[in-house]
């Protein structure tokens, strides 16, 4: 599981588990032992798929989830710049 320090810097080494529940820094724990975080890892959209491999288109009549993509959330679409027009 990635851990990460307070100030977002990712720590992949070895770590210690308080009895509280603190996940710290190092083999042992020391005064140098540092305090880590869960890295929250957010899965990439997938379509959803039939059995037969087609898409899945959503249904229109349950706005509140999107059937086309597993998890029922769509990415969000990225911007596109506009084109400058030239003289």
């Amino acid at each position: 599981m990635p851990y990460q320090f307070n100030d977002g810097e990712v720590y992949d080494g070895p770590t210690i588990t308080l009895p509280d529940g603190r996940v710290v820094s190092g083999a042992t724990f020391t005064p140098e032992s540092r305090r880590l975080y869960e890295v929250e890892v957010v899965p990439e959209p997938v379509r959803a798929r039939n059995d037969v491999g087609r898409l899945v288109a959503d249904d229109k009549a349950t706005p509140e989830v999107n059937e086309a993509w597993v998890g029922g959330k769509a990415p969000k679409k990225k911007a596109v710049r506009k084109k400058k027009s030239g003289s």
